[in-house]
């Protein structure tokens, strides 16, 4: 049996101590501390592949240039491998431990680490390795990261119209935004004047509230939140729209409030 600390009353979760600084968290979870007691030690010891980064170029070659020509470049799939050590009272604790986590992975829809609070991975589990016979073991955990990016919690700006905006993020985002007016209105536009990007909207049926959200792409009119996307005009660039730090919002009448919601972005 282990010597072992847990959580005293008024703490946190009750839940056992465990030292390591970059716990496994899966769907916000502690794995560490989650399935460690007497009899059974679970322990985050190394992770891999976080901070490695590697793009695909495009390039072309066009006539009479001398060289190549780069079109762009997106951040390829990355790899994240996490290093377990387990140590238990009996072999079959392991295998029961493994067992369990197994189905949790290819449930879940995050996964974090507790030296990096604030940033989520969208991360696919793809495999573990299989137990060995032995009492104390190292078992890597291995997840396939097709969206190279870490986001960071969702933060709310209450932006007043026309002001540069202030975003935590080191690439451009897909907001949510709320547009509240002082009485129904049926036509509106908002242009993004850094990039020239507009959102143009016009409909017969009036409304004094309007939702954005530029990352699920869609549009609601309403406290109801009634589906608006038919009053999207054709010149509107709503799928391509983006807010980054510094940006000039401009929308047109001005709005009671202008609410924006977002999640950061970190390599």
């Amino acid at each position: 049996m282990f010597e072992v600390e847990y959580e005293g009353p008024g703490q946190e979760t009750g839940e056992l101590i465990i030292s390591s600084p970059f716990s496994l968290l899966v769907d916000g979870r502690n794995i560490d501390s989650y399935y460690s007691n007497n009899d059974l030690r679970v322990e985050t010891i190394n992770v891999y592949g976080r901070q490695t980064n590697e793009y695909d170029i495009q390039t072309t070659t066009p006539a009479k240039y001398n060289g190549q020509m780069v079109l762009g470049k997106r951040m390829k799939a990355k790899s994240i491998q996490v290093v377990l050590f387990i140590e238990a009272e009996e072999m079959g604790l392991i295998q029961a431990f493994m067992s369990d986590l197994n189905n949790r992975l290819r449930n879940a829809n995050t996964i974090a680490f507790k030296d990096e609070p604030d940033l989520t991975y969208y991360a696919e589990f793809e495999s573990a390795d299989v137990p060995q016979e032995g009492l104390k073991q190292e078992v890597t955990l291995n997840f396939l990261w097709h969206d190279p990016m870490k986001y960071k919690i969702e933060k709310r700006i209450d932006y007043v119209n026309a002001q540069r905006l202030v975003i935590d993020s080191v690439e451009p985002v897909h907001p949510v935004i709320e547009l509240q007016f002082e009485t129904g209105i049926k036509t509106w536009s908002m242009r993004n004047t850094s990039t020239g990007m507009n959102i143009n909207y016009e409909h017969e049926l009036i409304s004094d509230r309007y939702q954005m959200d530029l990352e699920e792409l869609y549009l609601t009119r309403s406290a109801n939140e009634v589906d608006a996307m038919d009053g999207l005009k054709l010149d509107s660039d709503f799928e391509e729209f983006t807010v980054k730090n510094g940006d000039q919002i401009v929308v047109t009448p001005t709005p009671q409030s202008i609410t924006i919601r977002y999640r950061g972005v970190s390599l």
